[in-house]
């Protein structure tokens, strides 16, 4: 039988999904397990985009914040994170989606660069070796949108509604949760 990674759900512009993944990055450092990361958009078009003075995102804001000795800037916009995710999955093409996803984090919550620009997630995987002109072309035709797309139903049908989530076959954290609650989880996996 072959065993099941475990895998975590997240978006790109979520401020939980980007504290948990590196609490996640630390637990895989330590036990050498390894989890599968999923993008999930939770508001994909035609919905509105989010509006960073919305209550609910700056409680969220809020929250992470707390959550972190760092400093996250506070977008101005919060851009749809498809574009992102197409990115995070091009890049795992070629085995840098991890890598990918982290700088795709760090660029809008650290640098607080708008990261649904396609010269934004061009720049991004040129520094990770990428190629710029097929990065550009993946993102311009919309290359791994479907692949998107079909990840969001496929966590819908696995019951997932909401990010940060990280799902094993026998149970799931959603929301925030530390390296010893992941640990934890991962270990009973």
């Amino acid at each position: 039988m072959i065993a099941t990674l475990p895998k975590y759900y997240f978006d790109a512009v979520d401020p939980m999904s980007f504290l948990v993944d590196r609490e996640i990055r630390a637990v895989e450092h330590e036990s050498g397990v390894r989890v599968t990361r999923v993008p999930f958009e939770l508001r994909p078009a035609p919905a509105e985009l989010t509006d960073p003075a919305d209550l609910c995102w700056e409680s969220r804001w809020s929250e992470a914040q707390s959550l972190t000795a760092e400093s996250l800037l506070v977008p101005h916009l919060v851009p749809r994170s498809r574009k992102a995710h197409e990115l995070f999955l091009h890049a795992e093409t070629s085995g840098l989606g991890r890598d990918a996803l982290e700088e795709i984090f760090n660029a809008f919550f650290v640098k607080g660069l708008d990261i649904g620009r396609v010269d934004i997630l061009v720049g991004i995987g040129r520094s990770l070796g990428l190629d710029h002109t097929e990065t550009k072309a993946v993102l311009d035709v919309d290359r791994f949108e479907a692949e998107a797309g079909h990840l969001t139903e496929t966590a819908d049908a696995a019951g997932v509604s909401t990010v940060p989530c990280l799902v094993t076959p026998d149970a799931r954290l959603e929301g925030f949760h530390n390296q010893a609650a992941i640990g934890t989880l991962l270990a009973g996996r």
